[in-house]
């Protein structure tokens, strides 16, 4: 089995953003340990990461397009599926009709293993943008009232290698914040983004006073496998409603829209 691990921003390709390099590695020695035995994780990144990627609907926008054309690679390149480790979920829908594949969105698989693995969650994020928006997923995915009031960090991208520069100063203060959200009732806490996720596994920083921190990105690669297995069983996602599927031809003309 092989997954397509899609991120929304360009990773170590992007000299604007000099964390790129250090999350590429720890994704890479993560899935390593993430992935069962012959299954092959490989993340790709998009062309530029658009300014405001993680503030501002526009750049959304952006991003959500960016993402469609390098994932519509996936099928071509041997890939059985494909997983978005984008915290806001985009394109949610539409990658549903030009991806012929089993797929999978970060927040959606982490927040539906939440709900498995406890009464309740809480986000601690590293900005006030994606905890608003995270919120708003929660509610689109029908699980709000299992999700306790998180807390942001009012960080933004550029300051992903100061933690590594700092670690234990960072490491604080998302304590802090994570005891805010547990007082707050939540009995796990999910981390967003994923660069931040990360930052935490490679300082073993898995719980805050016994209340475990749940690997978003751990949870839908596990979930992807998963939907590969079910595809192969001939159990598959539905295609009605707004997950109407296109037919084929009409899916070809909508990735050609991403040439």
């Amino acid at each position: 089995m092989k997954i397509w691990l899609q991120s929304g921003s360009a990773l170590a390709t992007d000299n604007a953003s000099p964390y790129g390099r250090l999350y590429e590695d720890s994704m890479e020695r993560r899935m390593n340990i993430v992935a069962r035995p012959g299954v092959t994780v490989e993340t790709f990144g998009i062309d530029g990461t658009p300014h405001g990627k993680d503030r501002y609907h526009a750049a959304f926008h952006m991003v959500t397009t960016l993402m469609i054309k390098s994932a519509l690679r996936a099928k071509e390149s041997g890939f059985d599926a494909v997983a978005i480790i984008n915290t806001f979920d985009h394109g949610y829908y539409e990658m549903r009709e030009v991806i012929d594949l089993p797929l999978a969105f970060i927040s959606e698989s982490a927040m539906y293993l939440a709900c498995q693995l406890a009464p309740s969650f809480g986000f601690v994020t590293h900005n006030q943008a994606m905890l608003l928006h995270v919120s708003e997923l929660a509610k689109r995915y029908g699980i709000a009232e299992r999700m306790a009031a998180g807390m942001h960090l009012g960080m933004s991208y550029v300051d992903f290698p100061k933690m590594h520069d700092n670690p234990m100063i960072f490491i604080e203060t998302f304590t802090t914040a994570a005891r805010a959200v547990i007082s707050r009732g939540a009995a796990t806490i999910l981390v967003a983004g994923n660069p931040m996720n990360m930052f935490l596994i490679d300082h073993d920083v898995r719980e805050v006073d016994g209340v475990p921190i749940l690997d978003c990105c751990a949870a839908v690669v596990k979930t992807v496998e998963m939907l590969v297995d079910l595809d192969r069983l001939g159990i598959r996602r539905g295609q009605t409603g707004l997950f109407t599927a296109p037919p084929p031809n009409e899916r070809v003309k909508l990735q050609h829209l991403f040439d």
